[in-house]
């Protein structure tokens, strides 16, 4: 029992130090410097994937629990290193761009997480037929999300136009969307509609209330929002979290979120790039 108690709240401890990074510690540092050239960002970044990866080690004997199956555990060990390889191709001067340290640090954070859950014999929890359905749910949810938040970029995609995208733009766009699967969606989905979904329901609470508290909770996140963009947090954010949170519930896996979560935030750089057909 003593020894319950004490895993239990060393797991606590690491959810708390993951919602300080993402609310209070992001949001100031965000409201000084966009959080992806700031330093403050770096801090939030390894910082994020590695108590992500510790709490992965620790409850890897019950990870279906918190909604991650082998496909959330191989999106979050591939998908945030993969992603400072996309920042080298793009010859972005950011840290997290391989190999730079930090760029390293995430590599060793994700080869590390693979050699101790081998060392330990670990078995990730097995995804259904069902669950490859939601990943197609996921997908089709984000996209029709990204629709319907830039119906003016996506309806230039069927104005005539003699000049198509390259094939390098072609590529960007598509890097550009792998680049954000593994950006927010690791960041976030594990911790609102993972863990703490599960530490919640550990606590008694009903799935109905876990899934407006992490709503509130992911909606405070973006806060920064707020001013510039009232429309995108009081509406566009508190919606996808409770899309989100259903995907995770129904599939019982956080992976059609990430998925989600990805081609909403990815899709908008190909709107955007689609839009400028008509100019």
């Amino acid at each position: 029992m003593n020894e319950s108690k004490s895993h239990r709240q060393v797991a606590w401890l690491i959810i708390a130090l993951l919602l300080f990074l993402r609310i209070p510690f992001t949001i100031a540092i965000t409201f000084f410097h966009p959080i992806e050239d700031h330093s403050g960002g770096v801090v939030y970044e390894v910082g994020t994937y590695l108590l992500t990866a510790i709490l992965i080690y620790w409850e890897r004997h019950r990870l279906a629990d918190f909604h991650v199956d082998v496909y959330a555990l191989a999106f979050i060990i591939f998908l945030r290193p993969l992603q400072t390889l996309i920042l080298a191709y793009w010859k972005v001067d950011s840290p997290m761009a391989f190999p730079h340290p930090v760029g390293l640090l995430i590599w060793v954070i994700s080869i590390g997480s693979i050699l101790l859950l081998w060392q330990s014999r670990f078995k990730p929890a097995r995804a259904s037929f069902i669950t490859v359905g939601w990943l197609a749910i996921g997908i089709f949810a984000g996209i029709c999300v990204s629709v319907a938040g830039n119906l003016n970029s996506f309806r230039s995609m069927f104005s005539p136009n003699p000049y198509p995208p390259s094939v390098s733009v072609l590529t960007s766009m598509s890097l550009n969307i792998v680049y954000h699967l593994g950006f927010a969606p690791i960041n976030e989905e594990p911790l609102f509609r993972g863990f703490l979904w599960g530490y919640l329901r550990q606590l008694k609470w009903k799935d109905g209330w876990i899934m407006i508290f992490q709503a509130l909770l992911f909606t405070c996140a973006h806060v920064y929002f707020a001013g510039r963009y009232p429309l995108m947090f009081w509406v566009y954010i508190p919606a996808t979290a409770i899309l989100f949170g259903w995907l995770t519930l129904r599939s019982r896996s956080i992976t059609p979120a990430i998925l989600a979560h990805g081609m909403i935030n990815g899709s908008v750089y190909v709107l955007i790039m689609v839009s400028l057909r008509a100019v």
